[in-house]
């Protein structure tokens, strides 16, 4: 029988001669990169970041196992006799404990895996018991095993601290209703808030908004109209401030959900994060001592372990310099600002806190009309077709990202009150009516915000764009922002339905996006000449009235979109918009309530996604709104 090598010998003998060293460095890079990365995804949207820490996210844990694995199965032949480099490869298994921690900076990768907080511990109990009969199996008693028992402390800590994350993240825990209500609990710890540091006050009211609300928990009942919460009320601050707030909400959230934060910042996590360090700087110390003694500290096993044992230490350090930049830390050095050194920290740390990054801040943004005049074969595009994914990179590719303006954001906030008076607290219904109904014209444009929601959608974001490109000749954008702002919410609301359609509740998003494509496409491309430009495109569906559609045409659609004139309907609405004085008034007031509508009914599970892909707006209404919305009331 013919026995066929598919590795050949030469990469066999490497493979088993350096195959835990080369992965041991391998697992120590994809460690700096998700402590690097892993909490910069919070503000930094796009592919490339999520791919980065998603791709290093799951190989650090296979990669780290793998290794265990293979230092399970290290060849003892006498126990008794030293073996320096048995003894070193064993001090590895311990130090992977610390690896499959993971940082400080990420816990979890998606919401779904701090559902997995018990399989973690499960874990921790097999992988310590795994590392345990590895130093049990190479112990000689010499110096260097006595090295083993501060990694294994390190390693222990450092993987319990994930397990105990995860578990936490989406418990029950802190302030309730009767707590709240007590003014000796709360309000105390702004009795100590010192005045003079700005910034301060708008953490520490983001924090207990927080602490007592827990966004993330969707069945944490909540009753936020007790006249005794009246201190948590923010409508007396500027929009800016109003949107810091809950900036610093929303990073609070984050940090339950996707990092050690939480627990790190306890008494007990201070504590362990001491004896873990002392132990991981024990290790390093007791292993210089006792191979310079022996003047072998250049030999290549010592000084690769000397190596990573020094690479650990570093981003242990860096880890423990960063802690001090943290919303969670601030609120701790308030708690006791009666430390001298407290308050120099504060002193320090409390004006730029306010400059932190906690989301990118920015507005995605798609035009429909402008993706079919300008949308381009993308290169491999028939393998991408046989996937069935063509339309979907072609939609990545025609998107881009726009700051949040503060006009925008006063926009909003004075919207939002406008839909607080009218709801009063009820749940938001309406997509609409209540803005119509507002401004008086509900009666003539009522028909236009009963439809389906991503048709109304649709219809609105087209009709935007007609009244856009007939009156930005005649509007200063900087006079009248409030045309630029509604062209904003409208491209905002068109890249919701595009690319994030889950968060509109909405199942036939792919369907209306195809058909309105679809509808554009043909108006283009079968008139007497090739519209090549918006402004083309937008006057004659301003001034030309559109041929009907032949009854081979309408057999072709589907049941979702049968009878369905999205450009006349369109084209309808920006006439009547257009006969209007305030229509731009009545455009983004629209705009902002349909964000509210589909904020709020929103599944939290996707707001809290949408955290660590850079945030985003639509997140920041869903939580200005919840605060005030009875469905949070506990049942009587």
């Amino acid at each position: 029988m013919v026995h066929i090598d598919i590795v050949p010998g030469t990469l066999k003998g490497i493979w088993d001669e350096w195959g835990i060293d080369i992965l041991v460095l391998v697992s120590f890079t994809l460690q700096t990169v998700l402590a690097l990365c892993g909490n910069r995804r919070r503000y930094i949207p796009g592919f490339l970041m999520r791919f980065t820490v998603w791709s290093t996210y799951l190989l650090i844990g296979s990669v780290a196992k793998v290794i265990i694995g293979k230092l399970s199965a290290i060849e003892i032949r006498d126990t008794k006799q030293h073996n320096v480099r048995r003894e070193l490869e064993a001090l590895l298994a311990p130090l992977l404990l610390v690896q499959l921690g993971n940082p400080d900076a990420i816990t979890a990768y998606s919401i779904e895996d701090n559902k997995l907080g018990l399989r973690q511990l499960l874990s921790l109990i097999f992988q310590v018991g795994i590392v345990f009969y590895i130093l049990i199996r190479c112990w000689t008693s010499s110096p260097i095993s006595f090295l083993y028992l501060p990694m294994f402390l390190a390693g222990i800590i450092k993987y319990g601290e994930l397990a105990w994350a995860l578990k936490s993240a989406l418990r029950n825990s802190g302030l309730t209703t009767e707590e709240i209500i007590n003014e000796a609990n709360v309000p105390a710890l702004f009795r100590k808030l010192p005045r003079d540091i700005p910034g301060l006050e708008l953490i520490v009211k983001a924090y207990y908004r927080f602490d007592c609300f827990k966004p993330h928990l969707e069945n944490w009942f909540y009753k936020p109209f007790h006249e005794s919460l009246s201190w948590m009320s923010i409508d007396a601050y500027s929009a800016e401030d109003i949107f810091k707030i809950i900036d610093a909400e929303l990073g609070f959230m984050y940090d339950v959900l996707y990092t050690k934060a939480p627990i790190i910042y306890t008494q007990i996590g201070c504590i362990l994060r001491i004896i873990s360090f002392f132990s991981l700087a024990s290790t390093l110390c007791g292993f210089t001592i006792i191979f310079k003694n022996k003047g072998n500290l250049q030999d290549w096993d010592a000084g690769y372990t000397f190596f990573v044992l020094i690479i650990t230490i570093i981003l242990e350090v860096y880890q423990i310099i960063l802690l001090p930049f943290s919303d969670w830390a601030i609120i701790q050095m308030i708690k006791h600002h009666n430390v001298p050194v407290m308050m120099q920290c504060l002193q320090f740390l409390g004006p730029k806190a306010c400059k932190w990054k906690r989301w990118s801040n920015s507005l995605g943004q798609f035009n429909l009309l402008s993706f079919c005049l300008h949308d381009k074969q993308l290169k491999l595009s028939r393998i991408i077709k046989f996937c069935g994914k063509d339309m979907e990179f072609r939609k990545i590719t025609n998107k881009k990202r726009v700051g949040l303006p503060k006009v925008l954001k006063e926009v909003i906030i004075q919207e939002l009150k406008e839909v607080d008076q009218v709801r009063d607290p009820r749940p938001i219904t309406q997509r609409g009516q209540w803005a119509l109904e507002r401004h008086g014209c509900l009666n003539q444009f009522l028909w236009s915000v009963k439809r389906n929601f991503d048709k109304s959608i649709t219809i609105w974001h087209i009709a935007t764009d007609i009244c856009y490109d007939s009156d930005i000749v005649l509007y200063d954008s900087i006079v009248n922002s409030c045309v630029e702002m509604s062209k904003q919410l409208s491209n905002y609301m068109m890249y919701l339905l595009a690319l994030r359609p889950h968060m509109l509740c909405t199942t036939t998003a792919d369907v209306i996006f195809h058909h309105s494509y679809t509808k554009l496409m043909m108006f283009l491309r079968t008139g007497p000449s090739i519209i090549r430009d918006e402004h083309n495109a937008c006057w004659i569906l301003r001034t030309e009235e559109l041929a009907e559609e032949s009854n081979f045409d309408r057999n072709k659609e589907s049941i979702v979109t049968s009878n369905w004139h999205v450009l006349q309907d369109a084209q309808k609405l920006a006439k009547s918009l257009m006969g209007m004085e305030n229509r731009w008034h009545i455009i983004s007031s629209v705009w902002v309530e349909m964000l509210c509508y589909a904020a709020n009914n929103c599944p939290v599970d996707y707001h809290a996604e949408q955290l660590r892909r850079g945030g985003g707006l639509i997140t920041h209404v869903w939580l200005l709104l919840a605060h005030k919305t009875e469905k949070f009331y506990t049942s009587d």
